[in-house]
């Protein structure tokens, strides 16, 4: 039977020395993510392109012995993903959590709303709102970089086995509650297109992923309302409950914490019985919605 200290939270989330890869890691969600594990002893290696954000997210830990790195990367350019891994390649031997986050937003129907008037004029606004450049370039960063950044950090996830850990990394795709709700949510199409795709591909990679000689568990969180560059809720804290409600549609009433999101990350990362998995942090909000 198990020592009670085996069930201490220190004991469970225990992460201290492990090496992990945030995408987008310089802003939003993904600097949560970043702070989160380098908070708990991870050596952190963000990537992005705008090299301010990367080097403003950098730190050093003393009290977890966790830090944050800056690696300058395209997530839309092969090259450039191989070149990152050939770096954290010449520092690291291996790499226990990947975390796909680096997404981009979509067109949508503007502050009109929902448009209005004869099936000629809906159809003309719906065509000439977005083109199909609007559609491709959302797939190739939320979908396809997905794709190739997991696949090329493959052999390094593997290799964690080789050196002293139990098991092989794993990857976590950021996709969102837009990817499973029906609603297009202002006529977002596109995204929300995209963000079930990375659920697709989430499902699609773990099965492939699973097999003996690889056993990386690859996983998604779908998160609700969060503080982030595309959404800027946090400029409402301090309204009471209903504001969330009525506005945003929350039934809990708040916008989702860092805690909240730190919570989910840390689960993934540890819970080595977990693949293939979706899960939703919103607080309620698709509850409320078709």
């Amino acid at each position: 039977m198990a020592d009670l200290k085996d069930f201490t939270a220190e004991s469970l989330f225990n992460i201290k020395g492990w090496v992990a890869v945030v995408t987008g890691g310089g802003t939003g969600l993904g600097l949560m993510t970043a702070r989160a594990l380098a908070a708990n002893g991870a050596t952190v290696y963000v990537t992005g392109r705008r090299v301010e954000k990367l080097k403003s997210a950098e730190l050093q830990d003393s009290a977890s012995g966790g830090s944050i790195t800056g690696i300058q990367m395209d997530i839309t350019d092969k090259e450039s993903i191989a070149a990152c891994v050939k770096e954290i390649s010449s520092k690291e031997k291996c790499v226990n959590f990947l975390v796909n986050n680096a997404g981009a937003t979509s067109v949508n129907y503007g502050p009109d709303g929902l448009p209005k008037g004869t099936p000629e004029e809906i159809s003309k606004t719906m065509m000439n709102n977005q083109n199909f450049d609007d559609w491709l370039s959302i797939y190739k960063v939320n979908v396809a970089s997905y794709y190739f950044t997991s696949v090329a950090f493959l052999p390094l996830l593997c290799a964690a086995r080789n050196h002293g850990y139990s098991k092989a990394g794993s990857i976590l795709n950021i996709s969102s509650i837009s990817g499973i709700t029906k609603e297009s949510q202002n006529g977002q199409f596109s995204y929300n297109a995209s963000k079930a795709a990375t659920i697709s591909l989430t499902e699609q990679l773990a099965v492939d992923f699973k097999r003996p000689e690889l056993e990386v568990r690859v996983n998604t969180l779908a998160p609700g309302y969060f503080p982030s560059e595309m959404t800027p809720i946090d400029r409402e804290d301090g309204q009471a409950k209903e504001h969330f409600r009525e506005k945003w549609g929350i039934p809990f009433g708040r916008a989702g914490k860092i805690q909240d999101y730190a919570q989910a990350v840390l689960n993934f990362a540890v819970n080595g019985y977990v693949t293939g998995s979706t899960l939703v942090i919103d607080g309620g909000w698709l509850l409320a919605h078709a």
